[in-house]
């Protein structure tokens, strides 16, 4: 399967869609600002359960120079770093299986042919809490954390300086 938005194509055959639509439909809604290329991105580390490749692998396949130039871009739209943002998608893929089958992290660890341990200590790193507490709290929070997580959109500078706020006025 291949994600195409505009021009970009990127690869997610490894896995196949492993979120609902209801996920990706409102991390677009509560993320509106991202561009096209931003949004592939987030969309195929969705789609791939947070496996794209690196970001050397990962750039020239949404037509950026170099992965430097990716890490602009992530900034530049707000995201985290490109290994931080494949962290929270596999987390988040984690929790909406979870949701839907019962599962426990430790069946998905092996359903994806990973270490039960290195799972929950990833959960524990991207989130904070622990598998059980990040459970209770379920899909639509740990959403808007890592929207919390997000930095400001800065766009580029005719963006910014046509959307500028009060305190983030530059002279």
């Amino acid at each position: 399967m291949r994600l195409k938005q505009g021009r970009f194509t990127i690869d997610v055959s490894r896995q196949g869609r492993l979120v609902t639509n209801a996920i990706v439909h409102r991390i677009h809604y509560l993320l509106p600002h991202l561009s096209m290329r931003a949004q592939a991105i987030v969309d195929a580390l969705l789609l791939s359960g947070g496996d794209v490749g690196t970001a050397r692998e990962l750039a020239p396949r949404i037509g950026e120079r170099n992965r430097f130039a990716l890490a602009r871009l992530l900034r530049r739209e707000g995201l985290p770093p490109l290994h931080s943002l494949a962290a929270w998608t596999r987390v988040l893929t984690w929790v909406d299986s979870a949701e839907r089958s019962g599962c426990s992290l430790c069946e998905l660890a092996f359903r994806c042919k990973k270490d039960p341990a290195v799972c929950y200590r990833t959960v524990k790193r991207v989130t904070g809490l622990s598998w059980s507490v990040l459970r209770r709290h379920g899909s639509r929070r740990l959403i808007a954390t890592f929207v919390a997580q997000c930095g400001p959109h800065r766009g580029p500078r005719w963006w910014r300086l046509t959307h500028q706020t009060g305190c983030h006025r530059r002279n």
